[in-house]
């Protein structure tokens, strides 16, 4: 253009287009708006106009022509600068001309994505002495394309575009963390410890209020809130017996109260110090009956990962064992995710021990599934992990119990997070029957 030589990595290639362009159009409604009889003015600006499109036109040619020859970025590239690294924001900007321009609009911002099999993939081409060149599809997942249709998200996300339509990347030059394939023990990223001092707060009475508000603002519990809900109600406001919640789920239909709802209640009572002798005996009982249930619960997933006995288990393994038998106190099932699910994503004490018993790092146990993988985290964080991987994937796992199916997500599909990917399994009626990760990294 204006017999200037263009190459495709100029860092101002499209800025003298951008101009000629801009004076073409200025041209064409200048020629519109002049008078028919000024036939001189009309005559040049019609010369000027072809003359703008022919310089158009032979930039674009030559632009095409590059890129058939070469490209400016391929995947193991983007990669190797900005994929591999947890979380990187990048801009991009397209080759004007490209049918990825055309498709998505001139810039996107926004994260690399990969499946677990393209990033072990370009992992082992990195690690070679000479790494390859490859003008491959990159997925994207898009953080500024309000413009863009749900269907061209999606687009981007599933099957992406060729990196050798990419003219510009911008991304910011922050440390860069690399996650995978990292070992030891990790920490979630981003994670602010705030102290808190409990003393002087009822628990029971602040659950109370969450439950209620949750309802106020439309969403749901899960049958043990409900329990909850129930006696922590006849606790602080018997008059709450009078309402439809109450009625429907604190008794049965003889009119007494259901054991769970009077397990709630009495632990509540004990808490407010305002017990009688019969009631201690009372929960007592209860406590115990609901640690019976939940040994039998332990009994059986043992037996599945090891096949040994209860009695067998406890003497070869008694700190796991002394673990164990401390939550079946304490554990308490819980919605992980309820606000922006059809339906509240939750655990219970099954779920738990499937999760940590299996991969676990300090309840670790030989048996059937001595090799499975081990998250890489406290075992407190193992929750905050599996809560956010529900967030991430809450899309997809609405879809499917939208339908009343089962969500699972697992193999070349797992989620990625913080250099592991995961995979998930979540019942029908919102429960997470299965989550661990796919990888051991190894020294």
């Amino acid at each position: 253009m204006f017999e200037y030589k263009n190459k495709i990595n100029d860092s101002m290639l499209y800025l003298l287009n951008d101009m000629v362009e801009e004076q073409l159009e200025s041209t064409k409604k200048e020629l519109d708006n002049c008078s028919k009889s000024d036939i001189e003015k009309i005559k040049v600006l019609k010369l000027k106009i072809l003359w703008f499109e022919a310089q158009l036109e032979k930039f674009k040619d030559d632009i095409d022509k590059q890129l058939k020859e070469k490209f400016q970025f391929s995947i193991e590239e983007l990669y190797s600068m900005y994929g591999q690294y947890e979380e990187k924001y990048i801009n991009i900007e397209f080759h004007k001309f490209s049918d990825s321009a055309k498709k998505f609009g001139r810039k996107i911002s926004g994260f690399i994505e990969y499946t677990k099999e393209e990033r072990e993939n370009l992992e082992q081409e990195l690690s070679k002495k000479e790494v390859s060149r490859t003008n491959g599809k990159v997925k994207f997942k898009c953080t500024s394309c309000d413009d863009l249709s749900e269907e061209t998200r999606k687009e981007l996300r599933e099957t992406g575009f060729l990196s050798g339509d990419i003219y510009e990347v911008l991304a910011s030059n922050f440390p860069a963390k690399k996650s995978f394939g990292q070992t030891g023990r990790k920490e979630i990223p981003n994670t602010i410890e705030v102290e808190f001092d409990p003393s002087g707060m009822d628990p029971y009475k602040a659950q109370l209020s969450l439950f209620n508000q949750r309802l106020k603002d439309g969403g749901k519990l899960i049958d043990s809130e409900i329990e909850k809900l129930c006696g922590f109600s006849l606790y602080y406001k018997p008059e709450a017996n009078k309402l439809d919640i109450i009625k429907n789920n604190a008794f049965d239909q003889d009119g007494n109260k259901i054991e769970n709802v009077r397990f709630q209640e009495l632990r509540v009572k004990i808490f407010n110090e305002d017990f009688t002798q019969e009631e201690v005996l009372e929960f007592s009982e209860l406590l115990t009956q609901r640690k019976s249930n939940r040994i039998e619960l332990i009994q059986a997933e043992i037996k599945r990962s090891t096949n040994k006995k209860l009695e067998k288990f406890e003497q070869e393994y008694p700190e796991i064992y002394g673990e164990l038998l401390n939550s079946t106190l304490h554990f308490e099932d819980e919605a992980l995710v309820y606000y922006d699910s059809v339906k509240p994503i939750y655990w219970d004490y099954r779920s738990y021990l499937h999760i940590y018993l299996r991969h676990c790092e300090e309840l670790e146990i030989e048996g059937h599934f001595e090799q499975k993988t081990n998250f890489q985290y406290s075992p407190k964080d193992i929750r905050r992990t599996l809560k956010i991987a529900i967030e991430r994937l809450i899309d997809p796992i609405n879809e499917r119990l939208a339908e009343n199916k089962e969500f699972r997500v697992y193999g070349n599909k797992a989620l990625y997070f913080n250099g592991n990917h995961y995979s998930l399994h979540i019942l029908n009626d919102g429960r997470v029957a299965a989550f661990h990760p796919l990888e051991n990294p190894e020294e």
